[in-house]
C-alpha cells in the first residue's frame, strides 16, 4: 500500500512500517472540512470561535485553497519550500492523536501533523497553508504534534507501559512528563526524511520539499554545544528544527522528554560510538556536542594515555603500537565504533598474558578522488583482549554470536571452558583459522568457535552494538594483577584520508617504516620522548624504556601535551605487530641488554605472544591483505573525533538564547494577544456583531496563536512522588474556555 504525505498537493513518499492517515480521504480528519468528523457539540464550540470553520491561513504570497493545490507548477512548489524555514515540535497533551484534532478545532487552532503513540502518522492539513500552533513562527514553520498525555499518572492511557518518565528545566520551570515511544521516534524520523531528503521525480530534477531546513537541519545549539532549553533571542529568524518553547517564553513543549540527538541522528544517519562508555552517565557520541563532547573526548584520551602500555603510536619497549589500550573494569560492555561487517572473530581461553579473544570489523565508504571519480575506501577496527564468552546467558547478549551460532549457543560436551590462566598451558603455535562463511555444517562452526579458532565470518554490525566485554592483558606474574583493558586499533591498506577534502589537514602523515622488526625508529615520534626523558635523567636515551614512555604520556606540561596532540594526529605506516612475519628475533638483537636478561628469556617471552598473532597467512589471504602485512594506522579515538566533527551541529553554534528581559517582553506580548482575543471571543459568544476591523483583528490574532493543550498536567506544585516543584506562572491557555495564565502575584 502506498504511503505518502501531501506537500503543496504533491504526494511525497514516506518510508515507515506504521500507518499514515492523510486528510485527502474524506473519511479522515481534516482542517479543511472539520464538520465531516466533528461531533455536533464540538462543531458548535468551533463555530462560536471560528464561524467560517477555517482554522488556518495562507502563507504570504501563496493564496490557493486546498482544492487548488493538486497539479501545481514546480516553481510554485519550490517557492513554498523556500518560505518554510522551520519545523516546530509540540506535544498534544491528549491520550491519542484523533482527540487532538477535536480539541484543536474547538479552540480554533491547527497543526499539520500529529504522531500517535503507536507510530501512526496523521496529516490534518497541507504544508502549503499556515497552521496556528507556534505563535509568531507560524508563517515560516511546519507544526508537528507528538501525541503525549504528559501527566505521569494519566488514567486509561492507551500507551501505558510504553513511556518512561522524564524531568528537566524548560524556560525556567522544572517539568515532569511522560516520554515518547520508540514508534513515535521512528515515524517522526521517517517524516523528517520525507521532507528533508532529495527524491527523484520523473521528468524533473531531484526535489527536496524543504531545502532551506535541509541545509541547516539542526536544533538550537549554544556555543558550548548544549541544546538551548529556553526562548531564543531571535526565534523567527532561526533556521532549522526547534521546539515550541524556543518560540514562546511561557511554553515548554515538546518538553524535557524529547530526544533531540536521537532525531538528529535518525535524519543524518546513525552516529559512531565509543568502544566503551567511560562517562558516569553513560553518554555516547549521540548524547553530547560542543564543549561537552570535547570534555568527554579528553576523558578517553586521558584513559588511554594513563593505561599501561596503551599509547599510540609507540608501545612498550619502543615497539610500534597500532592502537590504544582503554582501561575499564572487567566485563564492561564493548561496543562497535562504526557501521561495518564483522569479518573475523576469536573466542578463546585466557592465557598467561591475558585474553587473545578479538573481533575484527571491516568498514567501507565511498569517497570522491582528486580526479572526481568515486571509489570505495576500506578500513578495519580491531577489538583485542575481549573476555571469552562461554555461558549461554552472556553469549545471548552479543548479537554477532547469536547470528553465528543460531539458537543453539550451548557449549559442546567435549570442549572444556577454563578461564584460569595459571591452569592453562599457552598454545605453542599460531592460532588456527576456520572459514565459517563457506562452512556447510552449523555443528562445525560451533566446534570451531568453542575450540578458540579464528573464524572468518561476514556479519553486519551497527555503531553502538555490543560485540563483547572487557578482558585482561599484561605481562605480570598473576592474572589477578593484570590490568582489565582492551586494545582498540584502526588500520587500512591505503590512507583513507588522502581523498577526504576538508579533513586531510587534520592528520599528519608519518614517514613509512618498511623494516621487518618492531622498533620505532621515526624521529618525529622518538625525539619528544627522548627530550623529556633527558629532562628527568640528564641523559638522552638511545632506546626508550617503557617507564620513560609512560612518564611522557602522563606529563601535564604544556609542551609535552602539544607533542601528545601531534602524535594523535599521526597516520603511521608499518608492519602489523599481530603478524607472524614480524621479525622479533631482530628486535631482540637490538634490545637485549636492557629489557630481557638474555636471548633465552626473550624466547620464552615470545612464546607467550603466539596466541595473539591473529594475522596469519590464512587470515590475511582470506581478507585480501597485502602479503607483507604493512598497514596505515590511526589513533582510534582521534579518528572518531574527526568523523564526528563533520556530523551535523556538533561544534558550531546555531542560536542564542534570549535574555530575561527579552523573555519577559515575549510573555507580555503574548498576554496582550490572549487578553484581546478573549475579549473579542467573549463579544462573539454573547452574539454581539464584530466590526470588519475586529474580524480582521481576530483573524490576525489567530494567525499568531499558540497551540496550548491543557498541559497543566505536568505543573504539580509539590509532588513527593516525582520530587517536583513547578513555577505556577507557567500555566496553560484555553482560548474561549479558561482564563489567561496567572502570574506569580496571584499566588502570593
Amino acid at each position: 500500500m502506498e504511503k505518502y504525505i501531501l506537500f503543496a498537493g504533491r504526494k511525497v513518499p514516506i518510508s515507515t512500517t506504521y500507518n499514515v492517515v492523510v486528510f485527502d480521504n474524506e473519511m479522515n480528519q481534516s482542517f479543511y472540512a472539520p464538520e465531516k468528523t466533528l461531533s455536533p457539540a464540538d462543531l458548535l464550540q468551533m463555530q462560536l470561535i471560528r464561524p467560517e470553520l477555517h482554522p488556518y491561513s495562507f502563507r504570504a504570497g501563496l493564496n490557493r485553497e486546498a482544492n487548488q493545490l493538486f497539479g501545481l507548477d514546480r516553481s510554485e512548489v519550490d517557492e513554498l519550500g523556500q518560505r518554510i524555514t522551520q519545523i516546530a515540535f509540540h506535544h498534544d497533551v491528549t491520550s491519542k492523536a484523533t482527540d487532538t484534532f477535536n480539541v484543536l478545532c474547538k479552540r480554533g487552532l491547527s497543526t499539520h501533523f500529529d504522531i500517535n503513540y503507536d507510530g501512526t502518522l496523521y496529516q490534518f492539513m497541507d504544508c502549503y497553508h499556515t497552521a496556528w500552533a507556534t505563535g509568531d513562527n507560524n508563517s515560516m514553520s511546519i507544526a508537528i504534534d507528538m501525541n503525549n498525555p504528559v501527566f505521569p499518572d494519566t488514567p486509561n492511557d492507551p500507551a501505558q507501559g510504553l513511556r518512561d518518565i522524564f524531568q528537566g528545566k524548560i524556560n525556567g520551570s522544572l517539568k515532569t512528563m511522560l516520554g515518547y515511544t520508540d514508534a513515535q521516534y521512528e515515524t517522526l524520523i521517517a517524516l523528517l526524511k520525507a521532507l528533508l531528503l532529495p527524491m527523484q521525480v520523473p521528468g524533473e530534477p531531484d526535489w527536496t520539499p524543504l531545502p532551506v531546513v535541509a541545509a541547516s537541519c539542526f536544533p538550537p545549539i549554544t556555543e558550548s554545544g548544549e541544546i538551548i532549553n529556553r526562548l531564543l533571542k531571535n526565534p523567527t529568524s532561526f533556521v532549522g528544527m526547534l521546539g515550541h518553547y524556543h518560540c514562546s517564553a511561557n511554553k515548554w513543549d515538546p518538553g524535557p522528554a524529547f530526544d533531540w540527538m536521537r532525531v538528529l541522528s535518525g535524519i543524518k544517519g546513525q552516529r559512531n560510538s565509543f568502544p566503551i562508555l567511560l562517562d558516569q552517565d553513560k553518554r555516547n557520541l549521540s548524547n553530547v556536542a560542543g564543549d561537552a563532547l570535547k570534555n568527554l573526548l579528553d576523558t578517553y584520551y586521558h584513559n588511554t594515555e594513563a593505561s599501561e602500555g596503551g599509547w599510540y603510536p609507540i608501545g612498550v619497549n619502543q615497539s610500534w603500537h597500532s592502537g590504544v589500550h582503554i582501561s575499564s573494569p572487567e566485563n564492561t560492555p564493548v561496543y562497535n565504533m562504526m557501521s561495518g561487517r564483522i569479518v573475523a572473530v576469536r573466542n578463546v581461553k585466557r592465557v598467561t598474558l591475558g585474553d587473545p579473544s578479538f573481533v575484527l570489523v571491516k568498514h567501507e565508504r565511498v569517497e570522491t578522488g582528486h580526479d572526481g571519480k568515486n571509489k570505495s575506501v576500506f578500513w578495519y577496527s580491531l577489538f583485542m583482549h575481549l573476555r571469552q564468552q562461554s555461558y549461554p546467558d552472556e553469549m545471548s547478549k552479543i548479537p554477532w554470536i547469536r547470528t553465528l551460532l543460531g539458537d543453539d549457543i550451548t557449549v559442546p560436551d567435549d570442549i572444556l571452558i577454563n578461564y584460569d590462566a595459571n591452569k592453562f598451558t599457552p598454545e605453542k603455535g599460531v592460532p588456527q583459522s576456520y572459514d565459517a562463511v563457506a562452512a556447510k555444517s552449523p555443528e562445525s562452526i560451533r566446534s570451531a568457535f568453542f575450540r578458540g579458532d579464528i573464524l572468518l565470518v561476514d556479519i553486519p554490525v551497527e555503531p553502538g552494538e555490543q560485540i563483547g566485554v572487557v578482558g585482561r592483558f599484561g605481562d605480570l606474574p598473576s592474572k589477578d594483577d593484570q590490568p582489565s583493558q582492551i586494545h582498540v586499533e584502526v588500520f587500512s591498506e591505503e590512507n583513507i584520508f588522502q581523498t577526504r577534502n576538508g579533513q586531510k589537514d587534520s592528520w599528519s602523515i608519518t614517514e613509512g617504516d618498511s623494516s621487518d622488526y618492531s622498533l620505532v625508529r621515526v624521529k618525529r615520534i622518538l625525539r619528544p620522548i627522548q627530550e623529556f626523558a633527558q629532562t628527568l635523567t640528564g641523559q638522552m636515551p638511545t632506546f626508550i624504556k617503557s617507564s620513560e614512555i609512560q612518564n611522557f604520556f602522563l606529563e601535564p606540561d604544556e609542551y609535552v601535551v602539544k607533542q601528545k596532540l601531534n602524535m594523535r594526529k599521526m597516520i603511521c605506516y608499518h608492519r602489523s605487530e599481530w603478524s607472524p612475519l614480524m621479525n622479533w628475533t631482530k628486535t631482540a638483537v637490538q634490545t637485549v641488554g636492557w629489557q630481557w636478561e638474555n636471548e633465552s628469556a626473550f624466547g620464552d617471552w615470545l612464546l607467550l605472544w603466539l596466541p595473539f598473532q591473529w594475522l596469519t597467512n590464512d587470515v590475511a589471504s582470506a581478507l585480501e591483505f597485502n602479503d607483507k602485512h604493512f598497514f596505515f594506522t590511526y589513533h582510534p579515538i582521534y579518528l572518531l573525533e574527526q568523523f564526528n566533527s563533520s556530523y551535523a551541529g556538533d561544534i558550531r553554534k546555531t542560536a542564542e538564547e534570549a535574555s530575561d528581559d527579552e523573555a519577559e517582553l515575549n510573555r507580555q506580548q503574548l498576554q496582550k494577544n490572549i487578553d484581546r482575543l478573549l475579549e473579542l471571543n467573549t463579544k462573539r459568544k454573547k452574539g454581539e456583531p464584530l466590526t470588519d476591523e475586529e474580524k480582521a483583528e481576530i483573524d490576525s490574532l489567530y494567525a499568531v496563536m499558540d497551540d496550548h493543550m491543557g498541559d497543566n498536567h505536568a505543573t504539580i506544585e509539590y509532588d513527593t512522588k516525582y520530587d517536583y516543584y513547578h513555577d505556577m506562572s507557567f500555566d496553560e491557555w484555553e482560548p474561549g474556555e479558561w482564563p489567561p495564565p496567572k502570574t506569580n502575584d496571584d499566588f502570593m
